[in-house]
Formats: structure tokens, C-alpha cells, sequence
């Protein structure tokens, strides 16, 4: 018997049939269904509490594979973030971009970073989640001690508080 490997799609890529109208969280999550996707990374939660989000997903039948969500939000209340993405049963929470003032091109603001990323990805881990930063790249900019940002990041905070969601898009590997 052949052994077929499950597939999720990004719940960003459909975001405008999502934001500003949550009564469609369900028909645009049947319709995911029926084009064959086993699961959903989601791009936040468009006003709907986590409990209906779970309960839908579980009718669909999709699995909830993990969740981008604003770093700010994280910031803001993780502890929330935390308690509505175990409620859905999410596993992964991506950081899905750096503002712009926390870049590599602003060696102080990404320096004050550093820190911030740390404390995220230690409280998700200590959760039993894993905390993913997704790419983009403006974070493959050389410092002024000529490192990488993207290197300098998980150089900087262990292993089992960061880890990488490589968007390959924005990966040159030529230069």
C-alpha cells in the first residue's frame, strides 16, 4: 500500500476571503477540505474565538499545523497567544516578519531584538509549542561584523526556542 504524505496549505494566501468576514471561516475551510488539504498553517484568527476555530476545524476535518502571528501580538500578551493556539491545537507558532525597525539594516534596533525573540521563543517552548521565524530577505543582510542577520538570530538564541520556517522564495544562494 502506498503511503500518502498529508499536505497543508497557508490560510495567509487566503486571507481576503477571510478578513473582515469570519461568518466564511467555515465554507472557506470546507472548500480547503475538498481540494484535498489535510491541514491549515493559520494566519490569525479574523475575530473568531479559539474554541470555534478548533470546533470547525475538527467538522472539516483539517488539522491545525501551526499559526503565524504578529510578533507585537506576541508581545503584547504571549500568554494569551499561547492559551488560544493550545485551545485550537496548533503545535507551531511563526513569527511571520521583522518591522522594519528590528532589522539587520538597523544593527542597535535588531541588537534590542535579540532579546525580545528570546523571551517569545522560551515562554512557546516552555509551553510545549515550537516557535518558528519565517523569513523573508531583508534578514540576509551582512552586519557590520559582516554575519548574517538570519545566522546572527539563531546564532543568538538556543536552539529549542527559535527555529527556522525557510521561506525558500526569499533565499539567494548564488550570492
Amino acid at each position: 500500500m502506498e503511503k500518502k504524505l498529508p499536505v497543508g496549505i497557508q490560510v495567509y494566501g487566503l486571507r481576503d476571503l477571510l478578513e473582515n468576514t469570519p461568518e466564511n471561516f467555515k465554507s472557506v475551510m470546507t472548500k480547503v477540505k475538498e481540494m484535498g488539504y489535510d491541514g491549515v498553517e493559520l494566519a490569525g484568527l479574523y475575530g473568531l474565538e479559539p474554541e470555534f476555530v478548533k470546533k470547525t476545524l475538527d467538522e472539516v476535518g483539517l488539522t491545525p499545523i501551526s499559526a503565524h502571528v504578529a510578533f507585537q501580538e506576541m508581545m503584547d500578551d504571549i500568554d494569551k497567544v499561547i492559551a488560544d493556539y493550545s485551545v485550537i491545537g496548533v503545535k507551531y507558532l511563526v513569527m511571520p516578519y521583522m518591522a522594519e525597525e528590528y532589522r539587520p539594516a538597523n544593527p542597535a534596533g535588531f541588537k534590542e531584538f535579540l532579546p525580545l525573540l528570546n523571551e517569545v521563543g522560551e515562554k512557546i517552548h516552555k509551553a510545549g509549542m515550537t516557535f518558528l521565524y519565517h523569513n523573508h530577505d531583508f534578514e540576509f543582510v551582512k552586519l557590520p561584523d559582516g554575519e548574517y542577520g538570519y545566522d546572527k538570530m539563531f546564532a543568538s538564541i538556543p536552539e529549542e526556542s527559535l527555529k527556522c520556517e525557510l521561506d525558500t522564495c526569499w533565499c539567494d544562494v548564488t550570492s
